[in-house]
């Protein structure tokens, strides 16, 4: 594949294939004691499978810009969903496999196909879990409702409300609206007194937003809804015949936002005037490490805000507020996004976790630091996978409250 090292593909397929085998090993062992007649089904089954999924991931790599250049996602989110389905149950299994011959040595052959029995259900369990995820789970939606008590927030805006939405990653959704229109109704339930979005409207192309303008105009905030760009929004990730067909594509962008409604903050502020007070908003380009692009510019967002102004900040990548914002401002609460939550996780005794922890520290929800409060909105959309495990898609509502009257 272009732009791949041919040792990493190597590496890659090698440990597929190993994956493979090792699983089919465990299986072929576990079904010892099956009938012969079943035994082969289940063996020809696995193989026909793997065979399959196998061949799909190859033929991707082969062909690259099948999916680098593809203005249609379907055969991208066919390929990661195969190799998700396929290999991560798989993955487990043969991990387990080989940690059954350690059983089997200190406990006997029937203790190690006990083990492989029962990682066998709990991976196809596992499996059913990934296959509800991409069918089910990326339109069940939450409303995630949290209370902000923040110190110095204008006391006489106690219960001030706010709706984040973010990562709708249009571009998902095909031609579907449903997820869309149903988002719509929930929020206009709500009666938010600012909406905001915090970036990633689309997954490339400025066409995505296509047939979804009606809802989006129908976004109603009683004091205005604001927006901001994520890093998918530039256009960063599809090569472009020439720099004019890339801002071509960005302009589209920025105003199919602002046709909706939504006033754009490209490293600007806004006052937003309510009763007799008043608060800054800022929003900044997108930021963020290394691969994604930094176009941030938050000493210029900041500029002309009067000192004792409190301030709120629309910054779509979490890694801005430890990076930049704590060190270097006093700002009190700061909406991102862009993690999706990772779209996977796992909850035990009411705490939830995901993976994408070890990538991303602060993932979604409630973080604090001193004086300083981050939340990050774990998305609408989906990227890459198409399917949340246990990572439902979320509107946030956050209600606002000085720290002294709680």
């Amino acid at each position: 594949m272009r732009g791949i090292p041919s040792a990493f593909l190597l590496i890659f397929f090698a440990i597929v294939i190993l994956i493979e085998l090792i699983a089919y090993f465990g299986i072929r062992l576990m079904s010892n004691r099956i009938s012969k007649r079943l035994k082969i089904y289940l063996m020809t089954l696995y193989i026909l499978i793997s065979i399959l999924a196998t061949s799909l991931l190859v033929f991707s790599f082969a062909n690259p810009d099948i999916i680098r250049q593809a203005r249609n996602y379907n055969f991208y989110y066919l390929v990661i969903s195969v190799s998700i389905l396929n290999l991560l149950p798989k993955f487990i299994y043969a991990f387990i496999t080989i940690i059954s011959f350690f059983i089997r040595w200190l406990g006997g052959k029937r203790v190690q196909l006990l083990l492989l029995t029962g990682s066998f259900i709990i991976c196809s369990g596992i499996f059913g879990m990934i296959a509800y995820g991409i069918l089910w789970g990326r339109n069940n939606l939450k409303v995630e409702k949290t209370d902000l008590y923040i110190d110095n927030w204008p006391e006489q805006l106690n219960g001030f409300t706010i709706v984040q939405l973010s990562d709708i990653h249009l571009g998902t959704f095909g031609d579907n609206v449903n997820l869309i229109e149903k988002t719509t109704t929930i929020v206009n339930d709500l009666k938010p007194d600012l909406l905001l979005f915090t970036g990633d409207l689309v997954n490339n192309f400025s066409d995505e937003i296509k047939g979804f303008e009606p809802y989006l105009s129908r976004l109603h905030a009683r004091y205005g809804k604001y927006a901001i760009l994520g890093n998918h929004d530039y256009g960063d990730y599809f090569t472009w015949p020439d720099i004019i067909s890339k801002k071509k594509n960005l302009d589209e962008i920025e105003k199919g936002i602002t046709d909706a409604g939504f006033t754009l903050l490209l490293n600007q502020w806004q006052n937003i005037s309510v009763k007799d007070t008043s608060f800054a908003l800022i929003g900044v380009e997108n930021w963020g490490h290394p691969p994604f692009p930094q176009y941030a510019d938050l000493d210029a967002a900041m500029k002309g805000i009067p000192g004792n102004s409190f301030k709120i900040l629309m910054s779509h990548d979490p890694a801005h507020w430890n990076s930049v914002v704590v060190p270097q401002t006093d700002i009190p609460l700061t909406l991102s996004g862009h993690t999706h939550g990772g779209q996977m996780g796992i909850k035990i005794a009411g705490i939830q976790f995901s993976p994408i922890y070890f990538i991303q520290k602060n993932w979604g929800g409630y973080y604090k630091t001193d004086n300083q409060i981050l939340y990050v909105n774990k998305g609408l959309g989906t990227i890459g996978f198409k399917g949340r495990i246990d990572m439902r898609p979320e509107i946030t509502l956050l209600t606002l409250y000085r720290t002294t009257s709680h």
